[in-house]
C-alpha cells in the first residue's frame, strides 16, 4: 500500500508540473505599437522594482512571475502567482542589482505553460524605490469615511485655516463661483444624440461632439464645486445644490449620448467629476440617492474598464485618450471602493498601469512624444490625480524619474517668450503662458527651482476653482532660479526630440532649432516626419511644420498634416514616410552641445518603404548659422525632393533662397547639389474645412536635383539675420569634403564623409560618427 501511495504521489507531482497542453506561451517579439517585454534584455532600471510587461497569451487566465538573482532562479528575489494581466510591479524592492526574470501563463483549469525565456536586467545603484502596494494594502489605506478624493476629513481643519488665511482670496472666488451656480444652475437636460444622417467630422458633428463635453462638465463639475464648498462650510444650501446636479446627472442614460464608445470626450468627465461630487457631498445624500448614483457610476466605470481591457492597454497602450482614462477610472474606484463590487479590480488595474506603463509617451528623461500641447494637457490632468494618490495612499509620484525631469521638456521646448511649441498636434500655435500653470504644479510637487522660475516668468498661478485651491494648499516656499547655469540645449532621446537654443532664459532673443527622429514613430498626435527640423526666431515661427488642425481626422489633418510633405523633410519618388504609424521610426544617433556649437544627428530610413538610408546631420554654429548635411541611399535611382515651409513666401534665386518676417530673416544656400529645380506654392492639398475659424498663409518650397540618383547628398547652409558668414568649400578626396566657414566669432572647419564628420573651431574639436 505504501508503495502504491508513493507511486500515486509521484504521478501527481509529474502531472501538476507538466505544462498546460491547450495553452501555449506567445513569445513573438514585440513590434512597433506594443509596450514590449520590459525590462528588456540588458536594461538598467532607474526604478526599484521595475514594472514587468510581456505579451498576453491566448486564453491565459493568469500568469506567474519570477525574479531571480541567477538565471536558474535558485535564489528567488520575488515570486508572484495569480497575476491577472500581462503586466505586474512587485510590492517589494529587489535586493540585488543584477537580476533575471521570467513568466508563464496559467489556464482556467490551473495548468501552466513552460517558462518564458529568461531576460537579464540591472537595477541602478541608488534607484528610486517605487514598489506597487498590494491591493489589500491599498484598500486598507483608503479612508473608511468620506471624503476619499484629494483630502480626508482630518485634513479639513487645515484647509479651512488656509481658506481663512493665506488662501482667502482664492476661497472667496471659489465661494462666489458656488453662489453663481446656485443662482443660475447649468442646463441639466441630457445632451443630445447626433441627428440621423450627421456626417462624422463635419461642422455639425463637431458642435455636438464637443458641445456635449462642455455640457457634461458644466453639470458634473458644478456638482463637484458645490460639494467642495459644502464640505468646507457645512452650509446645507451648497449640499442641496450639489445633490440636485448629481441626481439630474444620474437620470442621464449611461448608454446614450455620453456613453464611452459614443463620445468619450463627454464620457470621461462623467467618470471622475461625479466621483468627486459624490465623496464631498456624501453626508447630504440619502440612501436612495447613493444607490442611484452608485448604479450609474458602476455602469460608466464598467464601460471605461472594458474599453481599456478590450484594447489591451497594458500591451498596446498607445491610444491617446486611454492615457487619461485609466486614472479617471482610478478616481471612481477609490470613491466607490466599498459600494461597487468591481471597484477593487478597477483600482488594481489603474495602479498597475501607473507602475508598469505610465507614461507611455515619455520615459525616464521626461520628454513627451505627442508634443508640448498634449504634454501640458495630459500632465496637468495627471497632476491632480497625484493629489489623490498622495491623500489616499501616501504615494509621491515626484519620486519617479519622469516627474523629476519632465518640467525641463517645457523649459527647453518653449523658453519664456515662445509663441510656438514646435512638433506635435496643436503645438505649432501654442504659447508659453499656457505652460506656466503646469510648471507651477510641477515645481510645487518636485521642489525644482528652475520650474518655479518658469512659472514666475509666465506670471502663472494655479487655476481657479477647487482644483487650484487644493494645489495651492500643497504649494511650498521655493526660491526660483533662472536656468543661466544650465546647458542651453537638450535632447530627449526616448521620444527622439532635440531642442537647440541660443538663449534659454529669454525667447525674445533666442534662435531655436527643433529636431525630431523618434523611436516611437509617427503615431498618435506625434505624427511629424522623422529627421524633420524647425527653426524659430525670437520666439516666433520661421521654418515651420505646415497646416493647422480644423478637427482631428479631417481630410486636411489626415492627408496634409499626417503626410511628411507638410514637414521640413524629404520625399522619395513623390512618396513620403509611412504615414501616422508606429512603424515609421527614427532615432537620434548623436547629440552634442556647447555654448557655441550644437550637433544632432538622426537616422530615418526605417520611416520609408523606398529608402535604405537617410542620415541628417545638423551643425548649429550659434547663433548665426545652421549647416545641414543629408545623406540618402535608395535601392534604385530615385528623385529626391527636399521640402521647406514658412509663414511667408520665399525669394528664389539660383541655388539659394531667402526668407524674411517680422521676427528676422534667413538666407538659405544649397551648396550641394547644384542645378536644382526650386519652386514654391501656398496651396494645400487638401485645405482645411471652409468653416475653420482660421486662415493659413504658409508657403511650401520644393528643391529637386536635376537627375535621379541612387545615392544623393544635400548640403545646405542657413544663415540668420544677414550675418556675415562666408563658406569656402575644398575637395578633400573621394567621398570626403571640407568646409571652411567664417563667422563673426571666428572660423570653423567642418570635415564631412559618409561615415563620419568633425567640427573644429569656436572652442570645439570633436569627431562624430
Amino acid at each position: 500500500m505504501k508503495s502504491q501511495k508513493t507511486i500515486l504521489g509521484l504521478w501527481l507531482v509529474f502531472v501538476l508540473s507538466e505544462p498546460a497542453r491547450g495553452l501555449t506561451l506567445d513569445e513573438t517579439p514585440a513590434n512597433p505599437g506594443t509596450w514590449g517585454y520590459r525590462p528588456a534584455e540588458g536594461t538598467v532600471c532607474e526604478i526599484n522594482p521595475p514594472g514587468f510587461s510581456w505579451r498576453p497569451s491566448g486564453d491565459a487566465e493568469s500568469y506567474e512571475l519570477q525574479v531571480g538573482a541567477d538565471p536558474d532562479f535558485r535564489n528567488l528575489l520575488y515570486s508572484r502567482e495569480d497575476v491577472p494581466w500581462s503586466a505586474h510591479c512587485p510590492s517589494q524592492t529587489l535586493l540585488e542589482t543584477k537580476c533575471y526574470w521570467r513568466y508563464r501563463a496559467v489556464d482556467a483549469s490551473g495548468e501552466h505553460t513552460d517558462w518564458s525565456q529568461v531576460r537579464a536586467f540591472e537595477v541602478k545603484e541608488g534607484a528610486t524605490q517605487c514598489p506597487q502596494p498590494a491591493l489589500a494594502d491599498l484598500l486598507g489605506r483608503i479612508s473608511e469615511d468620506h471624503p476619499r478624493l484629494f483630502f480626508r476629513s482630518e485634513d479639513l481643519p487645515s484647509l479651512k485655516g488656509l481658506a481663512e488665511g493665506q488662501l482667502s482670496g482664492r476661497w472667496k472666488e471659489l465661494q462666489k463661483a458656488a453662489d453663481k451656480l446656485l443662482e443660475n444652475p447649468p442646463d441639466t437636460s441630457e445632451p443630445p444624440l447626433y441627428p440621423e444622417g450627421t456626417t462624422r467630422l463635419s461642422g455639425e458633428w463637431k458642435e455636438i461632439w464637443w458641445g456635449n463635453r462642455r455640457r457634461t462638465i458644466a453639470v458634473v463639475d458644478g456638482a463637484a464645486t458645490l460639494g467642495f464648498v459644502y464640505r468646507m462650510t457645512g452650509d446645507e444650501k451648497y449640499a442641496e445644490g450639489a445633490r440636485d446636479l448629481l441626481m439630474a446627472f444620474a437620470e442621464w442614460d449611461p448608454e446614450g449620448s455620453t456613453n464611452y464608445e459614443y463620445n468619450d470626450e463627454a464620457a470621461m468627465p462623467a467618470l471622475y467629476m461625479p466621483s468627486r461630487a459624490y465623496t464631498w457631498a456624501y453626508p447630504a445624500l440619502s440612501d436612495s440617492d447613493r444607490a442611484k448614483i452608485v448604479a450609474v457610476m458602476r455602469t460608466r466605470g464598467r464601460h471605461c474598464y472594458e474599453h481599456l481591457r478590450s484594447r489591451n492597454h497594458l500591451w498596446t497602450p498607445y491610444a491617446s485618450h486611454s492615457n487619461r482614462a485609466w486614472h479617471f477610472l482610478g478616481e471612481v474606484a477609490i470613491a466607490f471602493h466599498d459600494e461597487i463590487p468591481e471597484a477593487h479590480e478597477w483600482l488594481d488595474y489603474a495602479m498597475t498601469v501607473l507602475h508598469t506603463t505610465y507614461p507611455v509617451w515619455g520615459d525616464d528623461q521626461g520628454g513627451w512624444h505627442e508634443g508640448i500641447s498634449y504634454w501640458r494637457s495630459y500632465i496637468s490632468r495627471f497632476l491632480f490625480f497625484s493629489l489623490v494618490l498622495d491623500s489616499a495612499f501616501d504615494i509621491d509620484v515626484f519620486q519617479r524619474p519622469f516627474f523629476q525631469r519632465t518640467g525641463y521638456y517645457a523649459v527647453y521646448c518653449m523658453p519664456p517668450g515662445s509663441m510656438t511649441g514646435g512638433f506635435g498636434d496643436l503645438s505649432p500655435h501654442a504659447t508659453y503662458p499656457e505652460n506656466g500653470r503646469v510648471l507651477a504644479k510641477l515645481a510645487a510637487g518636485s521642489g525644482n527651482p528652475y520650474w518655479k522660475w518658469y512659472a514666475e516668468e509666465t506670471e502663472a498661478s494655479f487655476e481657479e476653482g477647487y482644483l487650484g485651491f487644493l494645489f495651492a494648499a500643497k504649494d511650498r516656499d521655493l526660491e526660483a532660479k533662472p536656468p543661466t547655469d544650465l546647458p542651453s540645449s537638450a535632447c530627449f532621446r526616448g521620444v527622439g526630440l532635440a531642442f537647440l537654443n541660443t538663449d534659454l532664459p529669454d525667447a525674445s532673443k533666442n534662435v531655436a532649432v527643433h529636431f525630431k527622429s523618434s523611436p516611437m514613430g509617427r503615431q498618435s498626435h506625434g505624427y511629424n516626419a522623422n529627421n524633420a527640423f524647425l527653426l524659430n526666431l525670437r520666439g516666433k515661427r520661421a521654418l515651420v511644420t505646415s497646416g493647422r488642425r480644423d478637427v482631428h481626422g479631417s481630410p486636411h489633418h489626415r492627408n496634409w498634416m499626417w503626410e511628411s510633405k507638410s514637414d521640413n523633410a524629404i520625399q522619395v519618388n513623390g512618396e513620403g514616410q509611412i504615414k501616422h504609424d508606429p512603424e515609421a521610426t527614427g532615432r537620434i544617433t548623436e547629440f552634442f552641445t556647447t555654448p557655441t556649437v550644437d550637433v544632432v544627428v538622426g537616422e530615418a530610413s526605417e520611416s520609408y518603404r523606398n529608402l535604405d538610408r537617410w542620415t541628417r546631420r545638423l551643425i548649429f554654429l550659434k547663433p548665426h548659422a545652421l549647416l545641414i548635411h543629408d545623406i540618402l541611399d535608395a535601392p534604385s535611382p530615385s528623385t529626391f525632393e527636399w521640402n521647406l515651409h514658412a509663414e511667408a513666401a520665399f525669394k528664389i534665386g539660383g541655388d539659394w533662397v531667402s526668407w524674411s518676417g517680422e521676427n528676422g530673416s534667413l538666407d538659405i544656400r544649397f551648396l550641394e547639389p547644384t542645378g536644382l529645380n526650386i519652386s514654391q506654392t501656398n496651396q494645400f492639398d487638401p485645405p482645411p474645412h471652409e468653416w475653420a475659424n482660421f486662415k493659413l498663409d504658409e508657403w511650401h518650397l520644393s528643391v529637386v536635383p536635376p537627375e535621379k540618383a541612387a545615392h544623393q547628398e544635400f548640403l545646405t547652409l542657413i544663415t540668420v539675420d544677414d550675418a556675415q558668414v562666408e563658406v569656402a568649400e575644398q575637395a578633400a578626396g573621394e567621398g570626403r569634403k571640407e568646409l571652411g566657414i567664417t563667422l563673426p566669432e571666428g572660423e570653423v572647419k567642418v570635415s564631412l564623409s559618409r561615415e563620419r564628420f568633425s567640427v573644429e573651431g569656436l572652442g570645439v574639436e570633436r569627431e562624430f560618427e
